[in-house]
């Protein structure tokens, strides 16, 4: 019996130094990781006009910081709020940071769409909605509008209807205010968004009798151990490297018609919303390497604005990399918007 213990013991000992090491180890071996590290080529350097040092600031910023995303109700996720950094701030109130703003507006721009819309690995000023209140302000010279950048991470239609209706009922969106939405690679149909099988199962495991709540507690305990953490890491990076594209081809295909179908229901939903509240919105397909049909396909609903061949996708670096906008890509968007808009404009 004592040998069976001690065994025990030795084994707790050994599990709880293999945790004490990787927590200890885990932080030196990130920071030495980037201490010499390059996240952009010399191409996408350029393009961004960037040094290296301003570069890796810009990496950090975007997928570095403590928290990337936290919970945000009814839409599922938000990007997490950042204050005083040099490329990326996010407020809760005003979205991403669109920087040339002033206090005195009278009219608002919202934009509203998935990462391209908010701009990832791009500054505050190369995002769409700064270049696009940059030509407002020089087109027209005057500062009525105010505008603001509310895209999101994996956001597609449902989720910007979601936030759009949020908004109205926050008093942020008013009678005139112009609403611009930027669709396409995003959209997903009714898959479930990021994150709903772990809130899912965390709700239902928490919320039992109370005699029971110590075995959800143990669960959620092994769950959050630096061993456990380092395990699901090799898992689904293991899992990603097997995965092959021919089940993804035939899943992709599969939802082509549901996407279809939600997407037209999301435009049919938005321009009621729009009409009952006299707004002034404007639904856009983003330009993206065809998925699958997928572009094709959007563009058979009569209420999206086509400006899918905006950009040249030949040309180098139009995209900087999973297909997210280069500055000069997000500044020829925003001109494209603001030459459809403009006549919506109040002077």
């Amino acid at each position: 019996m004592n040998k069976i213990k001690k065994f025990f013991f030795i084994l707790l000992l050994i599990f709880f130094i293999i945790n004490v090491i990787i927590v200890i180890l885990w932080p030196i071996k990130t920071n030495l990781k980037f201490s010499n590290f390059e996240p952009y080529t010399k191409e996408v350097l350029q393009v961004l006009d960037l040094n290296k040092a301003d570069s890796k600031k810009l990496y950090l910023e975007t997928w570095q910081r403590e928290r990337i995303y936290e919970y945000d109700q009814f839409t599922g996720l938000t990007e997490s709020e950042t204050t005083n950094f040099k490329f990326v701030n996010i407020s809760k109130e005003n979205g991403r940071l669109v920087s040339n703003n002033k206090n005195n507006c009278t009219n608002n721009i919202f934009f509203y769409g998935g990462e391209t819309m908010f701009g990832y690995d791009v500054t505050d000023y190369q995002t769409i909605p700064f270049y696009f209140k940059e030509k407002l302000n020089d087109k027209f010279n005057n500062n009525k509008y105010c505008v603001y950048n509310f895209g999101r991470s994996t956001y597609f239609s449902t989720q910007e209807n979601i936030l759009f209706q949020k908004h109205i009922l926050e008093n942020k969106i008013k009678k005139n205010d112009i609403l611009i939405f930027l669709n396409g690679i995003n959209e997903k149909g009714n898959i479930e968004i990021i994150n709903t099988k772990f809130i899912s199962h965390n709700y239902n495991q928490l919320h039992k009798k109370y005699w029971n709540l110590y075995k959800s507690g143990f669960e959620i305990f092994l769950g959050t151990l630096p061993s456990t953490q380092f395990y699901e890491i090799l898992r689904k990076k293991f899992k990603k490297i097997n995965k092959t594209s021919k089940n993804e081809t035939k899943k992709k295909e599969k939802q082509s018609e549901e996407i279809l179908k939600v997407f037209n229901k999301n435009i049919d939903i938005r321009i009621s919303i729009c009409e009952k509240f006299e707004l002034k919105c404007f639904s856009f397909l983003q330009p993206f390497i065809d998925d699958y049909g997928k572009k094709s396909l959007l563009k058979t609903n009569n209420n999206i604005i086509d400006i899918s061949n905006v950009l040249n996708i030949n040309e180098n670096v139009i995209f900087i990399k999973n297909q997210f906008y280069s500055p000069k890509s997000n500044n020829l968007i925003s001109e494209k918007i603001l030459d459809i808009v403009e006549n919506k404009i109040i002077y």
